[in-house]
């Protein structure tokens, strides 16, 4: 039964079972490019020397008169909220991105915008994308940058100056006067799965090699739920493989065709369970047809592992939004032969994946 209840018993797990599993906060393996018309730009890595002046919390202006507020982090993201007037009306935008210092060139993009809807039918779960065709990559010349004051400066715009402050004024930009590290961790790879672009950049995110997913969840599993909405009764039989991988078959009941194997990828990172399916009967499936999905993690145990997913379009109670439980029990053996095969062979694992995604 989902109730309003759930919302307590799932705050209390998370805290619980977030504590055994690392967090993990720095950007210096993880790289990403945006194309211009200009070229290429490069974000990310470990923190360069010309780039640690430019890290805090800044408040700053230019010369047409927008003011804006911005914490800068070592790992090359970026909160911003800034406003401007156009056509006599003050406009904002609150949103997070990416930063670089390159031989004197400031350049920064925004990925997220904190007030748009979020784009269901993108394949990887990520909330308030900005769409490939909008992100605009903007460089400006770094005139100075000290620990108290950074200027910058564009044709467009003029002088852009910044002063060091202790704390933010802007009621949003509060938020992240103390970071939470979960908080920001979660920022991070929300920037991370907001710039996959395609199967590729899938199979990079659950091969990063810090989240190395290890022998704890490896082995024969059986998954349900508890959606009160269901037409049928199902379960899925799952090898997870110690690689990253799995191997999953679905079952119905009462429907006695033979079953389909279908192989993706899992990973775990700072509390969250991460999922795709990319292969069915040796197919790749194109990325417009995945879905790269999280799910909250609750309970963690050598037999059992649950997570939680919200559905916002779904209400309970008329106005709490409902709350699915899925899972996971270790099992002994599969009800399916193709899938005790599969165990047995291991042929549909991490290399294999590889070769059909390049």
């Amino acid at each position: 039964m989902i109730t309003c209840f759930t919302f307590l018993r799932v705050n209390i797990c998370f805290l619980a079972v977030i504590l055994s599993f690392p967090l993990a906060l720095l950007g210096n393996q993880w790289t990403t490019t945006v194309t211009t018309e200009e070229g290429v730009v490069n974000f990310g890595g470990p923190l360069l020397d010309e780039e640690k002046p430019l890290v805090g919390k800044w408040k700053g202006e230019n010369e047409e008169g927008d003011e804006w507020e911005i914490f800068r982090r070592p790992n090359h993201i970026y909160t911003i909220m800034i406003s401007w007037m156009e056509d006599g009306n003050k406009e904002i935008f609150r949103g997070h991105g990416l930063w670089s210092v390159r031989n004197n060139q400031f350049a920064y993009v925004d990925i997220l915008d904190r007030d748009l809807e979020t784009d269901e039918g993108w394949p990887v779960e990520v909330k308030y994308r900005i769409p490939n065709e909008e992100i605009m990559v903007v460089i400006e010349k770094l005139k100075s940058a000290t620990d108290e004051k950074v200027i910058t400066s564009t044709e467009d715009f003029g002088d852009c100056v910044e002063t060091k402050v202790d704390k933010f004024d802007q009621s949003w930009m509060t938020i992240f006067h103390t970071p939470d590290p979960l908080s920001e961790a979660l920022l991070f790879d929300q920037i991370q799965l907001a710039r996959i672009q395609d199967l590729k950049g899938i199979v990079d995110f659950f091969t990063n090699p810090a989240f190395a997913v290890g022998s704890k969840l490896a082995g024969k599993w059986e998954t349900t739920d508890n959606d009160p909405e269901s037409e049928v009764d199902w379960k899925s039989e799952l090898f997870r493989r110690a690689d990253g991988t799995n191997s999953n078959v679905y079952l119905e009941e009462g429907d006695e065709s033979e079953p389909v194997m279908t192989h993706g990828m899992w990973g775990i990172r700072n509390g969250k369970f991460y999922g795709v399916e990319l292969i069915s009967e040796n197919e790749v499936f194109p990325f417009e047809e995945t879905f790269l999905f999280s799910e909250k993690i609750v309970q963690s145990t050598p037999k059992k592992f649950v997570t939680q997913w919200v559905d916002t379009e779904r209400k309970v109670l008329m106005i709490l939004p409902m709350v699915v439980t899925v899972t996971d029990q270790r099992i002994k053996e599969f009800e399916s032969d193709i899938l005790n095969k599969e165990f047995k062979e291991n042929k549909y694992g991490l290399e294999y994946i590889r070769k059909k995604i390049k």
